[in-house]
């Protein structure tokens, strides 16, 4: 190969790697400006008094992320806080403090952990019990294989903060939709891709599975 024929590939790989670390730090810091962005939209929601309304923080017919409108597509019930911050999640022993949208798809997880459509909202006491968030492995989730039996969580939402204690860990397939039925009892589903140093689209997932402690 000629001396310019190797420089030219040179600055082609030199080229592609700045557009790479481009490309990843726009990832993140557009993640952190939607965390910024967002916690600052909660906690105004959640130092609100809002009489009347049963679940004020989550303001539900409010959707800045889609131009003041709900979402109703893709099976999203009407009112469902598609996009919005709807809790904060705390887990110390992984080192995660994050908001959480309403919703799981590719947009809402760019932003942060997102709560799975379907299952139990953050502040809610339904019969569906189980409360699924998932988030990305390669940033908000990227400490959670690090949690084991007995680690602390807290979810804020609706001016509630629930405490929960892991109980249990398992890597699934991408098919195990088990993991997001009711349950009978109240439950905190956290999912997120597994390996974490896999590269490219992950084939299983990490499932950790937190209940609520007896401890105020």
């Amino acid at each position: 190969m000629k001396a310019s024929s190797r420089r030219a590939a040179s600055l082609l790989l030199i080229a592609a790697g700045l557009s790479l670390c481009g490309f990843a730090a726009r990832h993140y810091f557009l993640g952190w400006q939607a965390q910024r962005d967002g916690r600052a939209d909660f906690e105004a929601r959640e130092a609100r008094v809002d009489h009347g309304l049963e679940n004020p923080g989550l303001a539900l017919a409010s959707s800045r992320a889609n131009g003041g409108r709900a979402r109703t597509s893709a099976g999203l019930p009407e009112g469902y806080p598609y996009g919005e911050p709807i809790a904060r999640l705390r887990i110390p022993a992984a080192g995660i403090d994050a908001i959480v949208f309403g919703g799981a798809d590719q947009e809402v997880l760019e932003k942060g952990p997102g709560h799975v459509p379907g299952t139990e909202l953050p502040g809610r006491s339904t019969d569906l019990h189980n409360c699924v968030i998932t988030g990305h492995r390669d940033s908000h989730f990227r400490h959670l294989g690090w949690l084991r039996a007995g680690a602390e969580v807290s979810l804020q939402a609706a001016h509630v903060t629930r405490r929960y204690l892991v109980v249990s860990r398992e890597i699934v397939t991408p098919d195990a939709v088990r993991v997001l039925a009711p349950t009978a009892t109240a439950r905190l589903t956290l999912i997120t891709c597994y390996p974490f140093n896999y590269v490219g689209p992950a084939p299983k997932r990490l499932v950790v599975v937190a209940e609520p402690t007896t401890n105020p």
